[in-house]
């Protein structure tokens, strides 16, 4: 036994790098602690993220990812491994970082948050429809709602006239309507009207002996009514009032009817809901008349109407002017200053061009649009055309039905029908502030009790506002567009998902939390993140705000450079010790050794010209009239969401856009922006991303690599080659290299791997071809050195200046590239991997160049600059990069420009000329002007927040403010008041770090407790840690029932799985070594020619046009180009470009189809398509035309090209595949691109075609079945033995797939090796240094797997052994195997009993692996029966006391010797006293003695590992096979004994069957002897009895027959007409039409996880109320689905066929079951014992005759003690001894050893496992067994005999 260690205690107190080389990181080795903030800081560039995220990120979110399914993973973006020795220590990590995949408009912080989806389902739940013609509340009437609303409104003794209005149909006369009334009885008619009649159900008065005929008559009248009922009050009065009712959704006011509204009514995303005109977007693009008059102070004779000026449609400038002349509309007056009217004459006309009216600008615009097929159309439109609010719905982006429905704070007062007050549509919660929005919702009062759907709704959307204000976004709106969002803000939206999860034992990895937030702001979010600390998860920050440094616990300074200069750890220590630490640059930053710049000195010789914003009140802001002064730096300041980016965006920049021409969005609501005439330019400098690419670099962003190539041009060389430019770029021409296409590496796809990028063999990662490398530069400095195109790329900005120091332009291009601090660059650096403030300095190097050009020219002219915009210019950046960002804003005004940014960081705003403050606070307490004036005015007179910072900002920042850790929590995972299933009320702890085991009794709750309470809540919380779209596919579970889980790590669950797969999976597909075995061939194999066994090779055009004229001479062909194999989906694009490109046929599945006349294809289905090139006949007339044929066919279809003889031909080959890639030089056969699916026998590309992928010879097995072997063995149990497929020899793939070849072997020879032969195989591969990065992923994967399936004890199984003849616990220790080789750590593992199938030897072993993981810092739970598990756990939780509705209860909980002295702990008292053997009163040696002696041989038994084996087991006694996993036991029973003898013995015991003299065909062995005593044979195996709610223990065990007969058999049924049938919840007629028999409904909830409740109609009987009226012994059909089997027991007393069975569920423990429990929600060991009861259940001893001699079963049972207590086991002991003592023979495939010690007779197989195997150690009783030296069995059996 290893060491037990101290309960609790962490294992993991590090984070341990070795050798992180990711990116620029220098063979950094680190050793991070868990449980603490660590900041990681350093100039941009530095290695940072490279080392938050790329390297410690990464390895978290891989490990955890690879424990979900392959299926799964494919859908959760998986991070590439990174480039490190190791990492140790690691937990689960999820990245909060300031990315925003989504951009589309749809997208808002509604949809990012989810809470849309939450409410769209709140409001089809409890929203009131209002009528919008009058505002009143409608809703449905019933006949009690009726009856109260009358009472309430009217007085006592008030006549009232019931009637019924009846709608006289177009082709019916009121005389024949009336006529049908009356043959109804319906002779009263009260009124007439045009299209009704209003019969009169009842006349009476209003009293309360009244109301039961009241209500009758209402009742009637609704139901003739179709749902309508008119009420006249006091009818023939002057005060008569008449009252419309109506079941359905009805305004009586209005009489108009509604229809009920789903989910997708209130979603902008959902054609259901989705307002038609704007399509859910809110906005319309349309003319924008302000674009098309850019300038109101032009005249419309000067040119006002912008698009008239041109040539193309100055007629219309001149038909404006003749007809403006006709109504006196002035032609020389400013366009602003025209009227009203005249102005809208102009715009909009007076009628059509051809009734010779003045047509107007809309006209002209709409005439444009019927001309946008032409391209040049659509370019002009497009510079007019701007966003607009969507007419319809007013940007509410739904349709109007949507917005009739209101939440009500209150619940609507009865009678009160017409008040919306304090009620709001949704459009209208969507348009408050989230501090509003969550103020509602915490005073919304809901009528009555909610549901469990209605509850879960409002716990998610009040706990996700509450997270939003937490992180300080509660100014945002669930409206506002994600895209106009700042990266701060998504990250902080990010963040509330982390706080919704409250998980323990995560990294958490943050990207610059700070960024957008004031710094009033900042100590909110140090105290989130220590908030997430605290709760028990580890917190990596990259960040270079001081307040978080100085929060943190540790810090880590990366430098001292950026690029190449850094990538090393310059300091790591508390902030205290950084503030002492002389080298760091950070510190010297902090203690103001150095500083970013220092505070602004007024000129007073500037020029004080200004822009003046006046009326701003788009948003939040209130009036606003601001001052922006030019030739400054102006800073933009105030709290998050106080009003700054509406300000300068949607305002300033786009209003100034507008005055200056230049085509954008509309702006913002504002009275006027005056001063524009100072400036000539405006420049808005973003956060967006500058490319995507890795043809975007640093020299072509700022211009300088154009110039350089003018320089390559004028070499000697190049002119005496005629080089023009364009052939030194590499985006195009042709100067690049032709394979890689100027990328300098190939691509190389790994399917669900990371994806590999190789240099380039071809240009050495150059990206030129050689001769054009040719051509170099001298170094003016040293003539001996010589630069080509690729070498001055390769140099740094720094080192280019120095190069071409004598060139000014280029100096010019590059200069600003030093200004902004990028110096380090390389000129031919891919954008895409620099850092963000590296793109951000590289954006404003980019405006430097721009700028600088044309500075002399302006300072000569005088004339203005230019106004920079910039949003936060220094996020991502360090102290010391924002110093030389401050410089190079120096530049720009000295150039004579201005600069306006919007800013928190305290020492821009120091450094500003002039501050402009908005606030005071976010959201609707903000957009007000606070202050404006220099740094110094806000520090001596100043108010508002950022004056309090900037007076603070000196005395604190020295100041270590490390926040205080919070209240320790218990360590362990703490479940309160859990109510899920049977459990009840109960609260448990699970200590953290340690060995747990949860037992208890059969039926307890132990499963429920552990999966459906801590795995299910552990893996939610995660998963709700993804997006959306990746949870749809990774489907959370249902939220527990549990008041509070606290302290739960993620989880990772091994489950017991009882199907073990089909015959085409096998165990590397089980551990995925396969998919990786199929990628290494894919990408590293040789093919080889199946019939001439020649490695293939290209073929030239040539050599296909000889093979063509050659083999198909004379024939009329059809030239095809290849485009789609076998893949799915609808190809219209496909069809679409055939079509444009002149390609009239496509042939899909064989078949031609038109390409332009698509049709709608299978999008599920997949599909091969080729495009019909041409027809030719081949003959020496047509050789041209059929290899101009073959030039094309290869173009279109990328080297591959096909052959198709047409219809009607007289051809000896259908078709041919060519390729000019691969082709066998031998025969010539060409062959498609290798592919994965290739060694795939569950795809048709890839199986033997005669075996479909089985290896086998199965009857009537076909490709139609695939996927479906499991099954179509199960339902063919008389299809006898199967045989090896001939045509493939077993391997399960075709030929082409065998000829594939890797270090000499095909896919099939190499899983044909064992685990440990495979594993020495792949250790010895050598590789060269392309195929090593290629392989770079796939060796360790596949090393991994095999090493933990070595370490689990399976390295003999060979990797194509198929799953279905794995033993049990072989197949639980694959999946074991595979979930140890994530390596994780931090983590809850969740086991369901793993030692099923396991010898006592492995249970050992198992129990090492278990204990070594739990070791490594994890939490182990275990759901366990087996007493040497318990013995060696940490803590033991007992759950009981009894099964069912019996159990639930916590009885036990502590360490071993606790729970043995627990006098309620039923398996306390067996652990201290277990059984001891043999049992007493076990058998009845009477009627044994009585039976004789036989014995059943076997002989010669090869099966599988099985190695000659000759075996006698005897007849009549309970016969155990034990042995260590995989042993050969299965075998020898089930391959050998059960499956030769099934059909044998059936055969033998027909009726009026012969003696057959023919000797049965043995499989698997010689001969079988001794079975003709057997009258029949039964097998239990571990297959799962039912995956329906519809599969219950009463049908399965065959019993619901004889009770829904009985019930039949009533009095009452007979009378009815009632068949068996009626009682069966299966089919209609008698179940409940609502449920549909089910007895619950399930509300879907979308991306939630759906809610099941109780069906309203049937109250969850699951029946109609006819069926259930009818009663046996005073109870319905309902009643008794719900009985206990102990109950049933009684009650069925009388009747011998149901009690029987139900007496044997009774007798192995299964009484507190209920007769209709759904399958699925049974135990393990509940399901198995059903399953053996039902076997049992057919012997009927109650039915043999007196005297005659009871028939002898053979009995078959595989491990029946899965899932039993020890408890149980003594129960079901008694039952199979009692089977032998009626004559049966009990055989038992069996590791337990209590029912071992009590067998009669053992066999011992062995002494190891697979080849190891395959021998009887030892057999005989178990005493002689208990004696043998060599038995493993005996050595654990010797102690538990007496």
């Amino acid at each position: 036994m290893t060491s037990r260690k101290k309960i609790g205690s962490s294992a993991i107190e590090s984070i341990i790098l070795r050798g992180a080389r990711q990116n620029n990181l220098k063979n950094l080795s680190l050793e991070l602690p868990v449980n603490k903030l660590i900041v990681i800081t350093g100039v941009s560039g530095s290695g940072k993220s490279t080392l938050a995220f790329d390297t410690i990120y990464a390895e978290g979110q891989r490990r955890y990812v690879e424990t979900f399914s392959a299926y799964a993973r494919q859908f959760l973006d998986r991070m590439d491994k990174p480039a490190v020795d190791s990492i140790e220590g690691i937990p689960p990590a999820i990245a909060i970082d300031q990315t925003n995949p989504v951009r589309t408009s749809r997208s808002t912080v509604g949809t990012m948050t989810e809470l849309n989806d939450y409410l769209k389902l709140v409001y089809a739940r409890l929203s009131h429809l209002h009528c919008p013609g009058c505002q009143r509340q409608v809703k449905r009437d019933s006949t009690q709602s009726i009856i109260a609303d009358l009472q309430a409104s009217l007085a006592p003794e008030t006549r009232l006239h019931v009637c019924l209005p009846v709608t006289v149909p177009h082709n019916f006369s009121e005389q024949e309507v009336l006529q049908w009334l009356t043959q109804q009885g319906y002779t009263r008619i009260q009124a007439r009207t045009d299209t009704q009649v209003h019969a009169v159900q009842d006349r009476l008065r209003l009293r309360p002996e009244n109301l039961e005929r009241l209500a009758e008559a209402i009742e009637t009248a609704l139901h003739h009514g179709n749902g309508h009922v008119l009420i006249y009050c006091d009818p023939d009065q002057p005060e008569q009032q008449i009252r419309p009712y109506s079941a359905h959704l009805h305004c009586p006011s209005c009489d108009r009817e509604f229809n009920d509204a789903g989910p997708g009514t209130f979603s902008f995303n959902s054609p259901i809901g989705a307002c038609e005109t704007c399509r859910g977007f809110g906005r319309i693009i349309d003319v924008d008349f302000d674009l098309v008059i850019p300038d109101q102070n032009k005249t419309l004779r000067e040119g006002a109407v912008r698009i008239w000026q041109s040539a193309s449609y100055l007629e219309c400038q001149h038909d404006m002017e003749k007809f403006a002349r006709k109504r006196n509309i002035p032609l020389d007056i400013p366009w602003r200053e025209l009227t009203d009217e005249q102005r809208l004459w102009v715009l909009e006309g007076e009628g059509g061009w051809s009734d010779n009216l003045w047509y107007g600008v809309r006209r002209f615009f709409a005439w444009l649009e019927s001309r946008a097929y032409k391209m040049h159309i659509r370019v002009l439109l497009s510079r007019y055309r701007a966003y607009t609010e969507c007419q319809s719905c007013h940007g509410a982006r739904l349709k109007p039905e949507a917005l009739w429905w209101r939440l009500h704070r209150s619940p609507p007062v009865a009678g009160d029908n017409a008040s919306t007050a304090d009620s709001y549509a949704i459009n209208e919660l969507m348009t408050m502030s989230l501090d509003d929005c969550s103020a509602f919702f915490d005073t919304l009062h809901l009528p009555g009790k909610l549901d469990a759907a209605t509850t879960l709704l409002m716990g998610e959307i009040r706990s996700r506002l509450t997270y939003l204000l937490d992180v300080g976004l509660g100014y945002l709106t669930l409206d506002r567009q994600s895209r106009t969002l700042s990266g701060g803000e998504v990250q902080r939206i990010n963040l509330t998902t982390a706080l919704g999860t409250s998980l323990v034992n995560t990294l958490f990895v943050l990207d610059e939390p700070s960024i957008g937030l004031h710094t009033r702001d900042m100590q909110r979010m140090v105290s989130i993140l220590q908030r997430l600390r605290d709760a028990g998860n580890s917190l990596i920050v990259v960040e270079h705000d001081p307040q978080v440094m100085l929060a943190a616990d540790l810090i880590i300074d990366i430098g001292p450079g950026p690029g190449k200069q850094g990538g090393e750890v310059r300091f790591m220590g508390t902030p205290a010790a950084l503030l002492k630490h002389r080298d760091s640059l950070t510190a010297k930053y902090l203690r103001n050794e150095l500083q970013v710049s220092t505070p602004a000195i007024p000129d007073p010789d500037r020029n004080l010209r200004s822009i003046c914003i006046t009326g701003a009140t788009e948003h939040n802001l209130r009036n606003l009239d601001v001052e922006v002064p030019l030739g400054q730096l102006v800073c933009l300041t105030g709290v998050s969401g106080s009003g700054k980016s509406t300000l300068m965006r949607d305002i300033l920049y786009r209003g100034l856009c507008r005055e200056l021409g230049i085509t954008t969005e509309a702006p913002g609501a504002h009275h006027s922006i005056t001063g524009h005439e100072h400036i000539s330019n405006i420049m808005f400098v973003d956060q967006s991303p500058l490319g995507k690419t890795t043809r975007s670099i640093p020299a072509t962003y700022v211009g300088a690599f154009d110039v350089i190539r003018k320089r390559f041009v004028n070499q000697p060389l190049a002119r005496e080659r005629g080089y023009k430019p364009g052939i030194f770029s590499f985006n195009s021409g042709n100067g690049r290299c032709p394979v890689c296409a100027g990328n300098g590496f190939e691509h190389v796809e790994m399917q669900f791997l990371s994806d590999v990028y190789l240099r380039c063999s071809e240009c050495n990662g150059k990206r030129y071809r050689r001769e054009i490398l040719e051509v170099r530069l001298l170094d003016p400095k040293d003539s001996r050195r010589a630069l080509s195109i690729a070498d001055v790329l390769e140099l740094t900005v720094a080192e280019a200046l120095a190069f071409f120091a004598d060139d000014r332009e280029i100096e010019n291009c590059l200069q600003p590239l030093l200004d902004v601090g990028l110096h380090y660059l390389q000129l031919g650096q891919a954008v895409p991997t620099l850092s963000g403030g590296e793109s951000q300095r590289l954006k404003l190097a980019g405006h430097l160049t721009t700028v600088q050009r044309p500075a002399r020219k302006r300072e000569t002219a005088k004339q203005p600059g230019t106004l920079f915009l910039f949003d936060e210019p220094t996020t991502g950046l360090h102290f010391h990069d924002i110093h030389v960002l401050l410089n190079a804003f120096r530049k720009l005004l000295q150039a004579g420009h201005s600069l306006l940014i919007i800013e928190h960081n305290l020492d821009v705003i120091r450094a500003a000329d002039w501050l402009i403050d908005i606030g005071p606070e976010g959201g609707i307490g903000g957009g007000r002007l606070v202050g404006t004036g220099t740094p110094e005015d806000f520090v001596t007179e100043g108010t508002g927040h950022t004056a309090d910072a900037l007076r603070d900002y000196r005395t604190d920042l020295p100041r270590v403010r490390t926040g205080k850790a919070g209240k320790k929590r218990m360590a362990a995972i703490q479940i309160h008041r859990a109510r899920e299933h049977n459990l009840k009320n109960i609260s448990v702890s699970i200590p953290w770090n340690s060995f747990t085991v949860v037992t208890g009794v059969s039926g307890s709750g132990k499963s429920t407790l552990a999966f459906d309470i801590v795995f299910a809540e552990g893996q939610r919380r995660y998963l709700e840690s993804l997006n959306a779209y990746a949870r749809q596919f990774v489907q959370p579970a249902t939220r527990p029932d549990v008041d509070a889980i606290h302290g739960i790590p993620p989880t990772v669950a091994i489950e017991q799985r009882t199907s073990r797969g089909g015959r085409k999976s096998t165990v590397a597909t089980l551990t995925e070594i396969y998919h990786f075995l199929r990628l290494v061939f894919v990408k590293l194999g040789t093919q080889y020619c199946p019939r001439c066994d020649v490695a293939i090779q290209p073929q030239s055009r040539d050599m296909i046009l000889s093979r063509l004229v050659r083999d198909w001479q004379g024939q009329t062909i059809s030239v095809l180009a290849p485009s789609v194999a076998g893949r799915k989906g609808l190809y219209k694009e496909l069809a679409a470009w055939a079509a444009a490109k002149g390609y009239t046929q496509l042939r899909v599945d064989g078949s031609y189809l038109p390409s332009n006349d698509w049709p709608a294809l299978d999008r599920y289905r997949e599909h091969n398509i080729e495009i019909l090139i041409g027809q030719c006949t081949v003959n020496k007339k047509h050789e041209q035309q059929l290899a101009a044929l073959i030039d094309e066919a290869l173009a279109v279809g990328n080297g591959l090209l096909m052959v198709s003889a047409t219809p009607n031909a007289d051809a000896k080959t259908a078709e041919a595949l060519f390729s000019t890639r691969r082709a066998c030089p031998g025969c010539g056969d060409s062959f498609d691109d290798l592919d994965p699916r290739l060694f795939s026998f569950n795809s048709k590309h890839g199986w033997c075609h005669t075996c479909f992928g089985t290896g086998e010879q199965l009857p009537d097995f076909s490709e139609d079945l695939t996927g479906e072997e499991e099954n179509f063995l199960e339902a063919n149990p008389d299809s006898g033995s199967v045989r090896t497929c001939k045509s493939c020899q077993g391997t399960r793939l075709n030929p082409v797939a065998l000829a594939v070849r890797f270090q000499d072997r095909n896919i099939a020879e190499l899983t044909a090796l064992s685990v440990d032969s495979a594993a020495v195989a792949i250790g010895k591969i050598r590789l060269d240094t392309k195929q090593q990065a290629i392989a770079r992923d796939i060796l360790p994967e596949l090393n991994g797997r095999l090493h933990f399936l070595q370490k689990t004890g399976l390295g003999y199984l060979s990797l194509d052994r198929a799953a279905p003849t794995l033993s049990g616990g072989e197949a639980q220790r694959i999946r074991l195997a595979s979930q140890l080789g994530s390596n994780l750590q931090g983590v809850c593992y969740i086991l369901d009993e793993p030692t099923i199938g396991l010898h006592a030897r492995d249970n050992a072993l198992l129990i090492k692996t278990l204990r070594e993981l739990q070791q490594h810092g994890n939490t182990v739970v275990v759901v366990e029966h087996d007493d040497a598990t318990m013995t060696e756990a940490d803590y033991l939780i007992d759950v009981g006391p009894g099964a069912g509705v019996n159990g639930g209860e916590i009885v036990a909980t502590g360490t071993l010797a606790q729970i043995k002295k627990s006098k309620r702990s039923l398996t306390g008292q067996f652990l201290a006293n277990p059984l001891r053997h043999p049992l007493p009163a076990l058998r009845d040696e009477t009627q044994r003695s009585k039976i004789d002696k036989a014995t059943l041989n076997i002989r010669g038994a090869i099966l599988n590992n099985l190695r000659s084996v000759d075996v006698d087991i005897p007849l009549h006694r309970l016969v155990a096979v034990t042995g260590v996993s995989g042993g050969g036991k299965s075998t020898l029973i089930r391959g050998i004994l059960y499956d030769n003898l099934r059909d044998v013995v059936i055969a033998a015991n027909k009726r009026g069957a012969r003696p057959s003299r023919k000797k049965p065909d043995w499989h698997g062995c010689a001969s079988i002897d001794g079975w003709q005593s057997i009258n029949s044979i039964l097998q239990v195996d571990q297959t799962p009895i039912g995956k329906t709610p519809r599969s219950c223990p009463a049908s399965y065990i065959g019993i619901w027959d004889t009770i829904r007969k009985l019930f039949a058999d009533t009095v009452d049924a007979r009378l009815r007409g009632y068949q068996p049938g009626r009682f069966s919840f299966n089919v209609a007629g008698g179940r409940c039409d609502t449920c549909s028999g089910n007895g619950m409904q399930k509300i879907e909830m979308n991306f939630l996880p759906d809610v099941r409740v109780d069906c309203e109609a049937c109250g969850g009987w699951r029946f109609n109320n006819e069926t259930l009226s009818v009663r046996y012994k005073g109870q319905h059909i309902g009643q008794v689905l719900a009985m206990n089997i102990d109950t049933a027991v009684e009650f069925f007393e009388p009747v011998p066929s149901v009690y029987h069975p139900l007496r044997l569920l009774q007798d192995v423990g299964l009484g507190y079951l209920t007769l209709g429990q759904q399958s699925p929600t049974l135990s393990g060991g509940e399901a198995q014992r059903i399953k053996l009861v039902a076997e049992l259940a057919k012997a009927k001893p109650h039915l043999s005759l007196r005297g005659s001699k009871p028939p002898h079963k053979l009995y078959v049972l595989d491990e029946p003690t899965v899932g039993l207590h020890m408890a149980d086991v003594e129960k079901l002991l008694r039952v199979l001894h009692r089977l032998v003592d009626a004559g049966n023979t009990v055989i038992v495939v069996e590791h337990n050893l209590d029912v071992i010690a009590e067998a009669d007779w053992i066999i011992d197989m062995g002494p190891e496992g697979g080849q190891g195997g395959g021998k009887v150690v030892v057999q005989g009783s178990p005493a002689r067994v208990a004696r043998s030296k060599r038995s493993h069995t005996g050595r654990y059996l010797a102690p538990l005999l007496c």
